[in-house]
């Protein structure tokens, strides 16, 4: 009880700094608003300048060929894994060892559809957003292979999204700081997972293009990137939030500035309609299920057959950390639950780091992300959802800007560790 009790308090003590520097921002004045809660200068805002656009598409492109060629080095690397652990026997294909966790029933998804996986008669996988499942099946029409194309989806969309996360880390920082923040996504011990069949790339580019358009204040492209993060993953709702916090700072709604509510208010609701799109991804999802299983909340009874269901964050992190340490197999500890509470642990302080170096409506979404990927009965994948929270990465890259030594001991640790779990999770190791 007094663990669940500080815990939430933790929690609760930097989620009201976090609203309350963002109602300051929107124009709420309080006698701290200059020293405590204002946001930390920016002093790396991108200037215009004659042949900038060619700069720019030069670096896009750039940044996509490098992804793109450590995936597919990431991808050799895993044939060279199966070669050393085969020894003198026959290796396992890339395809088997790669269906190690949810890869398997994402290729069935794409094989069967819906309607046609099921378990003891149930369409259990309908637990599986499908966006990911969709456009694997539209490359799969040309491409004829459903593994092949799935991880060619997988691999296009980790390198456009690595190009998205770098424009998002250059509206706050330079560009060597942007660079570091794909880095470190790059190496995050589970980025393994973006070149797997799973749905982590597709979630990337999609919840990166969004942050980036909300932040450029283009709202319409906020909210479709929106509408397609929210069909891809639970969290994709999220952004709904994120797109509404920046759009009401940008308004100053509660700043006293003479004028009326109507003037206030007016410019938001005309752009209210975008924020709230990613609610139609969401509803894409609710419609899969009563076309699959004549309920649009067929996946909550589904959840069960997984474990799953909703528990407040605290209690979360109670049973993550017992079995972190009393879980029967050694190797499950080191695999799944350690990382999970550690992984924790990190992000929240480093969020709490970084609160006033950035705009609220990336801290706000990186708090609940946090927050929500912890408030599940039986979490098993934390450190694969973390590897999507994008604006930690940008908080790292902002706390290791000065500092050439962390810098380097931060990316190599978390390349080491990045290997060490690849490695075992293409031996079998039960990492989800």
């Amino acid at each position: 009880m007094l663990l669940d009790i500080a815990l939430t308090l933790a929690a609760a003590l930097l989620g009201c700094f976090l609203l309350l520097r963002w109602l300051m921002a929107c124009g709420l004045g309080l006698p701290m608003e200059d020293s405590f809660f204002a946001l930390e200068p920016r002093k790396h805002r991108i200037s215009s300048y004659p042949g900038e656009k060619a700069l720019y598409r030069r670096e896009n492109a750039k940044i996509f060929l490098t992804a793109l060629a450590f995936r597919l080095a990431m991808l050799l690397l895993g044939y060279l894994i199966l070669l050393l652990v085969a020894g003198d026997s026959e290796p396992r294909s890339l395809e088997s060892a790669m269906m190690n966790g949810d890869g398997y029933h994402y290729l069935q998804l794409v094989e069967k559809g819906y309607s046609g996986y099921t378990e003891n008669g149930e369409h259990l996988f309908l637990v599986f957003f499908p966006l990911y499942v969709w456009f694997t099946q539209g490359v799969n029409l040309l491409v004829g292979n459903a593994f092949v194309s799935g991880l060619m989806v997988s691999f296009l969309c980790y390198s456009a999204a690595c190009v998205f996360v770098y424009r998002l880390a250059r509206e706050e920082m330079n560009r060597r700081s942007a660079q570091r923040a794909v880095v470190f996504l790059s190496v995050f011990p589970f980025a393994f997972f973006f070149g797997g069949m799973m749905t982590e790339s597709l979630f990337l580019l999609t919840t990166s293009a969004s942050l980036l358009y909300l932040r450029r204040h283009r709202w319409w492209a906020a909210g479709v990137w929106g509408v397609l993060a929210a069909m891809t993953r639970m969290h994709g709702i999220l952004l709904a939030g994120a797109i509404l916090v920046e759009l009401l700072e940008s308004q100053k709604v509660l700043a006293r500035d003479g004028r009326g509510w109507k003037q206030r208010l007016l410019p938001v609701l005309r752009r209210l309609p975008w924020a709230l799109l990613p609610f139609l991804g969401t509803g894409a999802y609710l419609l899969l299920n009563y076309i699959v299983d004549g309920d649009p909340f067929a996946f909550v009874t589904h959840q069960q057959h997984w474990y799953q269901g909703f528990l407040w964050f605290s209690q979360t992190l109670q049973y993550v950390g017992t079995n972190a340490f009393f879980w029967g197999d050694l190797t499950i500890r080191a695999a799944v639950w350690l990382p999970q509470l550690i992984l924790f642990v990190v992000f929240f302080g480093v969020l709490a780091l970084c609160w006033r170096r950035f705009p609220a409506s990336l801290t706000l979404y990186a708090f609940f992300y946090l927050i929500l990927n912890y408030s599940l009965s039986w979490l098993l994948s934390g450190g694969r959802y973390l590897s999507c929270d994008i604006p930690f990465f940008l908080f790292a890259a902002a706390l290791t800007e000065k500092r050439p030594s962390l810098d380097r001991g931060v990316a190599a640790g978390m390349a080491v560790l990045l290997g060490v779990y690849y490695f075992a999770w293409l031996s079998g190791v039960a990492i989800y």
